[in-house]
């Protein structure tokens, strides 16, 4: 594994900005692996749903018209993927981190988003929203919740390329100076209006294998994926170890709660008395 230092500019950009792209990270031998780990955690958190007649609460599934489903998230992801769990400790990721922290980073989340069309619907499973597009907020509006601090850094890595169609990041560029208060809507948590101009900000067009790493307090969105692919970002969030606030307090109920059903499919799978209902497009 590459580290991966940061220069005075660099740093002094994500101070700026709060946020940071770092391009031709991971190499396409790589990203060709997390793809293959994406596919697999996809099929196994819909057809063990299918198996075990219940759907997994990992699963962020989206109904966009009668016949396109979008998987829009699955979290967490790292017991369901030894490389994936390993990628979250790659120094390509804590180097940058652990010099814009000033302490080691403590990893506190993962998720993989997918904004995946589906070939065809999965009979079964149900998709309570509408849209894949994520609304206009911070993560630290989540966070807050387990009183987390705010200084948490995430690292999104495209494991496709990003495009002004497939629904990218879009931030707004320092504003994560200070916390704007956010208000419950259908689909998450959305910063009030008037606090930010919804007309702002830029997009990330990143290209698949480049990471941008990015402050808790950072606003960004994304819109609806139109496109027939993928646009797949693998997303972990670390906290400054001073902080103290324990391992895997968000993921790991989540974790308790799926794990069973899981193995119940696995086992009957490999007992040859369940058949694999999907296949990853």
């Amino acid at each position: 594994m590459n580290k991966t230092v940061l220069s005075d500019a660099e740093m002094a950009d994500f101070e700026r900005e709060g946020y940071l792209i770092l391009n031709a990270a991971f190499e396409p031998s790589e990203i060709a692996h997390m793809r293959a780990e994406a596919n697999h955690i996809l099929e196994l958190s819909i057809n063990s749903s299918c198996h075990n007649k219940r759907q997994s609460h990992r699963m962020d599934l989206c109904r966009e018209t009668e016949d396109r489903y979008v998987m829009r998230k699955i979290q967490p992801i790292n017991d369901l993927s030894l490389y994936l769990s390993q990628v979250s400790e790659d120094e390509r990721l804590l180097g940058p981190m652990r010099q814009l922290m000033g302490d080691e980073p403590v990893l506190m989340e993962e998720k993989l988003n997918y904004k995946q069309p589906l070939t065809e619907p999965v009979e079964g499973l149900e998709a309570p929203h509408k849209s894949t597009r994520f609304p206009i907020h911070n993560d630290w509006a989540y966070y807050a919740a387990q009183d987390y601090p705010q200084t948490i850094i995430s690292s999104a890595i495209s494991m496709d390329d990003c495009t002004p169609d497939n629904g990218p990041l879009h931030v707004w560029p320092g504003s994560h100076n200070v916390h704007l208060e956010h208000a419950r809507i259908d689909i998450g948590l959305e910063v009030k209006p008037g606090l930010i101009d919804p007309e702002g900000g830029v997009d990330i067009l990143a290209p698949a294998g480049s990471v941008m790493l990015f402050h808790s307090l950072l606003v960004h969105n994304s819109r609806t994926n139109t496109t027939a692919g993928p646009r797949r970002l693998m997303i972990y969030s670390h906290y400054p170890k001073a902080a103290n606030k324990g391992i895997d307090i968000r993921n790991g109920p989540g974790r308790l709660r799926e794990a069973p059903y899981e193995w119940e499919y696995t086992r009957a799978l490999l007992a040859g008395k369940a058949t694999p209902m999907f296949k990853a497009p």
